[in-house]
């Protein structure tokens, strides 16, 4: 099996090697290597960082950027092998289109695995003629992972049929990020004080990009327009564009504190710290895999209704789901979650039952059982 990818990603590469371990003859084919190798500008986060974990070993791997042709050139004669299944993982760029669009007309077995939503699909004006191959390569792919239930929705909508639909629910490390942040509970009053926080205050969460799309600032509004400053503190886990318009609007407030960048070792640290993690992004949200995160540190959630993954992984017993253009209602969500304090340990138990499906070797088993129906479709 061959796998198609822009760059290593933190979460995908467990993956990789689970799949390797289990016997599958994989190689994957990046188009650069990212942050994996060396510090690199992430545009969103607006800093320069490589990431403190291994993303390239335990599997067989080409990064096509190292070649002595073109990156796309070197890529393209890689995934045309007609007669070897290939997995896309979704297809960012012009050269991954013209590869899918060739192995469909050659009937080669290709799986294709990606995020999108009816709401992300949506969200944006396409041209009807990307829309309409879109559809036909969909429909012309040996199988389709889904990776929760409006991925699924989405994928439906292109006319794929349901027996060609395999699950492979996106997954993050649980084991790994909930070991960690209960080896810090102990030490959460100090960790706080660390990162310039009250160290008995309950604490709202917020990890990831400071960008639009996540509107970290919409949940500053509501932290303050609930009149919850002092009585609860928000923290702010990420890097971002809007970093400096939080801190603007936060200054005075005495509640509120933006740490920055951690990188994946350091990650189990802010579920540690924080008592309910906050996700308010717009559609473009296509899954929020920090959810996955939270609920596997124990950790009530509460996210938007236009974030990919609250039908899958968010409900009355570990969370609150409010809906996305409605201010109100996520001051108070936030408010009911601080009134119902005594109820987040159950609430964290209630998540982390709900993310145990989410793992990666229920992915590696969906890709897999896609991987046949591929070549059995060919």
């Amino acid at each position: 099996m061959k796998i198609l990818s822009s760059h290593p990603v933190q979460y995908h590469a467990p993956l990789f090697r689970l799949l390797t371990a289990r016997g599958n003859d994989v190689e994957v084919g990046y188009l650069h290597d990212g942050a994996a190798r060396s510090a690199v500008l992430d545009v969103d986060f607006g800093i320069e960082f490589a990431w403190d974990v291994d993303l390239l070993g335990g599997y067989r791997h080409r990064v096509f950027s190292d070649s002595r042709t073109t990156a796309a050139a070197a890529m393209a004669r890689w995934a045309i092998d007609r007669h070897t299944p290939l997995l896309l993982m979704g297809w960012s760029t012009p050269a991954v289109w013209a590869i899918w669009l060739y192995r469909a007309l050659r009937r080669a077995p290709t799986v294709v695995l990606s995020e999108t939503t009816p709401g992300s699909f949506g969200y944006t004006v396409k041209p009807r003629w990307r829309t309409g191959l879109l559809r036909w390569l969909l429909q012309h792919s040996g199988a389709v992972g889904v990776i929760g239930a409006r991925n699924r929705a989405f994928v439906r909508s292109m006319g794929v049929s349901e027996e060609r639909c395999l699950a492979v629910p996106y997954s993050v490390d649980n084991a790994t990020l909930a070991a960690g942040a209960a080896s810090l509970q102990s030490a959460r009053g100090e960790l706080r004080r660390a990162y310039g926080l009250d160290p008995e205050l309950p604490t709202f969460l917020f990890c990831g990009k400071l960008i639009e799309k996540k509107r970290p600032l919409q949940l500053l509004d509501a932290f303050l327009a609930g009149g919850l400053a002092g009585r609860a503190q928000l923290l702010y886990v990420g890097e971002g564009a809007l970093r400096g318009a939080i801190e603007a609007r936060a200054a005075g407030a005495g509640s509120v504190r933006v740490v920055g960048f951690l990188n994946q070792t350091q990650m189990p640290r802010a579920y540690a710290m924080g008592d309910v993690l906050c996700l308010p992004s717009d559609a473009r949200e296509t899954w929020g895999l920090v959810i996955n995160e939270a609920l596997a540190c124990g950790r009530p959630v509460i996210v938007s209704d236009a974030v990919g993954c609250s039908d899958d992984l968010v409900g009355a017993d570990n969370g609150w789901v409010v809906p996305l253009d409605d201010p109100g209602a996520l001051v108070r969500a936030l408010q009911a979650a601080l009134a119902d304090r005594d109820r987040w340990v159950g609430m964290g138990q209630s998540g982390r039952r709900r993310v145990a499906a989410h793992t990666y070797a229920a992915m590696a088993i969906g890709i897999e059982a896609a991987s046949d129906v591929a070549r059995n479709t060919a």
